[in-house]
């Protein structure tokens, strides 16, 4: 029993460092270049090693049939891990010479992620095993979101201009923290929001005094006013301002989305969970997207959306004009001005979408196995139109790029992932799970509908930092066991 007990510290020591290594990604520009990536790569597969070591010293040492370890959720875990490793071992044979890859160098890069966030899924599984870990994880999460926030509110605060790792930055106008631009921003904080959200919700939905009693009503407004729930709000409060403060378009708009979309689900799925969703999700509504959200800037997003529309129908109309000069073909027309050029600083929606429409003769040439992983910058120039002179390194849409580097063979088992992992969400929605599991759907499913909803018009699961967001909130799910064991205030006596 005390090497049972050791081994456990030990366990937790491990996740303590996990943890802090979450916290650390985004920091140098969310290790999105190569010598961050590999020394995080690095590390997860040290800590997978130490891991194994102990559970291998530790079974030898003080067997114990009563309690078994838990690794998730059987073969559904499993399956989501073997998806992982069928999608890193695609990439890798890409650089084989039975492959295919226009850039051996960027392929080498995707496969080393790939084994990156093969190793966190699988050490998420084998070290969250009880319900104290789970949430220690979310919180670290919601932790690093906070910190990232912060820095990013300080920054944007300063108005100054800086230097990071050769990457020129000018705050002031939208905040971008630690990350290369401001999009990738928005959609870390997505993540770590909704482990905050899967965090507040896991303590939420317990049977509370009855209402008609107003000591209890009063009591109970106090101890939420004293406990960790009330931090917990102020840090989810904290991270919505940098997301307002981020002036992203889509990121805000996937917020107001999936935080719809969750109160409904959990409405229609948990009598239970109803009422502190309902009230979760409308203090994020009401006071921060306006009450804040006014002080800090909302109205400048607004504003970004506006100014997109009218920028495309400007632009519309100037090409309408041009088109009916030219079709009328007169002396007169022709020695007549053209309309000036509309002064706008946001890209239109035909801006955004240009590379995607312009990657659709790669996904045309080579549907299923793609150019390689990584390699969208080297292929794109041979298909770029000659009259689009802004730069692309990336398609500006995550499915778009996926099917061009890996192909729909790629695309159907990163696919695959999600939607297995979000009929898991589904399925954990269940008021015989209990409190704690239902919390931890709720928020896991809204990671999962944002990481969804942003990847259509941007490009943040290319970045490593959120990306690495996106496969814990996946692991979470699945490492919750299929059977869970009710709360003890809900054990019938």
């Amino acid at each position: 029993m005390k090497s049972r007990s050791l081994t456990q510290q030990a366990e937790r020591g491990l996740l303590g460092l996990f943890i802090l290594s979450l916290v650390w990604l985004p920091l140098p520009l969310g290790s999105n270049r190569p010598w961050p990536m590999a020394l995080y790569v690095a590390l997860v597969w040290v800590l997978l090693a130490l891991t194994g070591l102990l559970r291998l010293f530790g079974s030898e040492r003080a067997p114990d049939r009563t309690a078994p370890v838990r690794t998730g959720s059987g073969w559904g875990a499993h399956l989501g891990l073997s998806l992982l490793v069928l999608f890193t071992a695609w990439c890798a044979f890409q650089l084989s010479p039975w492959g295919y890859t226009e850039a051996p160098h960027d392929t080498r890069l995707m496969v080393l992620r790939s084994l990156g966030y093969v190793g966190m899924f699988w050490l998420v599984l084998l070290l969250v095993t009880t319900d104290r870990r789970r949430t220690a994880l979310l919180s670290g999460m919601m932790i690093a979101g906070v910190v990232q926030a912060m820095i990013a509110i300080v920054l944007y605060s300063s108005d100054g201009r800086y230097t990071l790792m050769d990457e020129s930055f000018v705050q002031g106008l939208r905040a971008t923290g630690t990350f290369a631009g401001p999009d990738a921003l928005a959609n870390y904080l997505l993540f770590t929001l909704s482990a905050g959200v899967a965090v507040m919700l896991s303590q939420m939905g317990t049977p509370g005094p009855h209402p008609s009693r107003r000591r209890r009503r009063l009591h109970g407004a106090l101890e939420f006013m004293l406990s960790t729930k009330m931090v917990v709000r102020l840090m989810l409060i904290i991270m919505v301002i940098a997301l307002v403060l981020t002036r992203s378009r889509l990121g805000n708009g996937a917020f107001f989305v999936a935080l719809m979309l969750m109160t409904l689900w959990i409405v229609g799925r948990s009598p239970q969970l109803r009422r502190p969703a309902a009230i979760l999700a409308a203090s994020l509504l009401v006071i921060d997207l306006i009450v804040i959200g006014q002080w800090v800037g909302l109205s400048k997003v607004i504003e970004r959306m506006h100014a997109t529309e009218l920028a495309l129908q400007a632009e519309q109309e100037a090409a309408a004009s041009a088109v009916a000069a030219g079709m009328a073909g007169s002396a007169a027309s022709a020695a007549q001005k053209p309309p000036a050029a509309p002064q706008y600083r946001e890209e239109t929606l035909q801006e955004r979408i240009r590379p995607l429409r312009d990657a659709m003769a790669m996904i045309e040439e080579r549907p299923w196995t793609g150019f390689g992983a990584g390699a969208f910058y080297s292929a794109f120039t041979r298909y770029k139109v000659e009259s689009t002179k802004l730069f692309y390194d990336h398609a500006h849409s995550d499915y778009v790029e996926i099917v061009t580097d890996t192909g729909l063979i790629g695309l159907s088992l990163l696919g695959a992932l999600m939607l297995l992992s979000a009929g898991r969400t589904v399925q954990l929605m269940k008021d015989r799970q209990g409190p704690h599991v239902r919390g931890v759907a709720a928020g896991c499913g809204m990671g999962i509908v944002c990481a969804l909803l942003h990847a259509t018009l941007d490009l943040n699961l290319q970045i490593n930092a959120n990306a690495a967001m996106l496969t814990v909130l996946l692991a979470v799910v699945w490492s919750v066991p299929g059977r869970h064991a009710p709360e003890p205030s809900q054990r019938p006596r």
